[in-house]
């Protein structure tokens, strides 16, 4: 025969219940930790790309200058040029 008191059965429950959402407390700690960091690894990673693209351009820009400042005359042509691709094609 059981021992058990009638209405024991509804507080176990109810222990194993807060067992198990503590557990899950933890979990959910847990990810969300690791997730704050993976944002952070995120947010670095995409600052350092948009600093090596910055600097791409830059120097990029600088040897446009540099070209231009060697052959202005071929500059210029290809310009000239550009402008009227430019202009047949925004006039269709």
């Amino acid at each position: 025969m059981s021992t058990a008191r009638p209405g024991q059965g509804g507080s176990d429950a109810a222990a194993a219940a807060r067992e198990h959402l503590d557990k899950l407390v933890d979990e959910v700690g847990k990810i969300q930790s690791e997730l704050s960091a993976m944002g952070a690894k995120v947010s670095k990673l995409a600052s350092e790309g948009l600093s090596r693209a910055q600097e791409g351009a830059a120097e990029g820009v600088h040897e446009a200058e540099e070209a231009v400042r060697r052959n202005p005359l071929a500059a210029l042509a290809i310009a000239v040029g550009l402008g009227l691709l430019l202009g047949v094609f925004m006039r269709r």
